[in-house]
């Protein structure tokens, strides 16, 4: 069958998944298009349709990986359950789905960084992409717990920074498959920031 044959999403997608499969193999800095056209089973025209460069499509990769692991959580949480409780969920569900990729999510956030401007912006997007997924789920709770202070933008990247800084040393120290280990500092760390948002107990 031939390019034109397959709807441009399509494409879109099965270059992303030989971007994935790709980085299993080999740093992302020795990898061509050619290998990435090559596992898609697509044209290097049809690349160009989708991406204007290999970086490009890096950054599209880091696109769907964070809407993928942010929807995981999402559908996860229950904002009428209890809020440790639903806590320790995300994180395991966050840590367990980062994890699974190893080798993508090390391209992520360490290679990511190489691509200079570009790369700092799509990782600061990100982050506050689940900097504001914390500050709806604090305002959801506020809804039953008037009391409770809300989740300050400033406070909710800090959290976020804080998280991420905890995996990239785990990266770097060759645990990326093993993230889950993280869950009870992460945990831990979260429910500090977030009870200190509750209103001061009666005296």
């Amino acid at each position: 069958m031939s390019d034109s044959a397959t709807a441009p999403v399509d494409h879109r997608t099965r270059l992303l998944d030989a971007l994935t499969l790709a980085l299993i193999e080999r740093p992302y800095a020795e990898l061509t298009i050619a290998d990435i056209v090559a596992g898609a089973h697509v044209s290097r025209r049809t690349f160009y349709e989708q991406f204007e460069n290999k970086d490009a499509c890096l950054l599209a990769l880091c696109e769907r990986l964070s809407e993928t692991i942010l929807g995981l959580i999402a559908a996860g949480y229950d904002p009428e359950a209890d809020w440790v409780a639903q806590l320790s969920r995300v994180t395991d569900l966050y840590l367990q789905a980062l994890q699974a990729q190893p080798a993508l999510v090390r391209t992520l956030y360490i290679e990511l960084m190489q691509l200079g401007a570009p790369g700092l912006a799509m990782r600061r997007r990100i982050g506050q992409r689940f900097a504001m997924f914390l500050i709806m789920q604090v305002e959801l709770s506020r809804l039953r717990e008037p009391g409770k202070r809300p989740l300050s933008p400033a406070l909710a990247t800090a959290v976020v920074g804080g998280v991420n800084e905890l995996i990239l040393q785990a990266i770097e120290e060759g645990r990326a498959d093993r993230l889950s280990e993280l869950a009870p500092t992460v945990s831990e760390f979260m429910q500090a920031v977030l009870t200190s948002l509750e209103p001061p107990a009666a005296a």
